[in-house]
């Protein structure tokens, strides 16, 4: 006779220990987990779609900056596309000599480096690996599955790299897009917290799309809802 009472005290026992998220969006965008992908990522290759493009649009295609997006375009080059990265580049696959693109990552000259001061140059693990890319062949590639891992959601190996590649191209520096940083756990989960980062990533009230022309992928964006959802931990 008492079950049913028994039953609904558990429930709710249950439910009050489930951490709530910050902003009533977040349940409406499901993803599967872990979902099944039949080709397998090759650990020694460089991925055009997940690791070379959102680093030349943070870094070098960023809007309104005068830089290399498709409205500024300066001295007529785009770099927000691979097509365009490609053909307005001037890059060859196997010869990083091609073109002008790998000389002005590389140059100590800061009247000639890119991203130009007062943005921070390319770290010597982001040039070796467009140089790599480069080396590669420079193909159009993408895989997905290495790079995205929703069972396993950390700061530290998900979501801080997630933010490294392509959004603190744009959000850091003496003169963030914004005004808003994302160079460390502080900023980042003030920004999650606060429904700024998910309004970003998702395009919603009214924010426009965070990384600009591409934004993220299904899975990239589920990577941040259980983040925040697990608490936006420091983990």
């Amino acid at each position: 006779m008492n079950r049913p009472i028994i039953f609904l005290a558990f429930t709710a026992v249950l439910f009050s220990c489930k951490h709530e998220i910050p902003f009533d969006q977040i349940v409406n965008n499901p993803y599967p987990v872990n979902p099944v992908v039949p080709d397998p990522c090759d650990p020694d290759s460089i991925y055009f779609q997940e690791q070379i493009l959102p680093l030349f649009i943070s870094s070098c295609g960023m809007p309104d900056a005068g830089c290399h997006d498709p409205i500024d375009h300066e001295e007529g080059i785009v770099l927000t596309s691979y097509n365009q990265i490609i053909n307005t580049g001037d890059i060859v696959g196997g010869n990083l000599n091609a073109g002008d693109i790998f000389d002005v990552i590389t140059t100590n000259n800061n009247n000639d480096r890119m991203p130009p001061p007062p943005n921070a140059p390319l770290t010597q693990e982001q040039i070796d690996m467009i140089a790599t890319w480069i080396l590669q062949g420079a193909e159009n590639n993408s895989c997905e599955s290495l790079f995205c891992d929703t069972l396993n959601v950390t700061f530290s190996n998900s979501i801080s790299t997630l933010v490294s590649n392509k959004c603190e191209g744009c959000h850091s520096g003496a003169n963030p897009n914004g005004g808003v940083s994302l160079t460390n756990y502080a900023q980042i989960s003030a920004s999650a917290t606060s429904g700024t980062l998910w309004d970003a990533i998702n395009a919603t009230n009214g924010v426009a799309i965070m990384p600009p022309n591409t934004g993220l992928s299904d899975c990239e964006i589920a990577t941040f809802r259980i983040w925040i959802e697990n608490g936006a931990l420091n983990d």
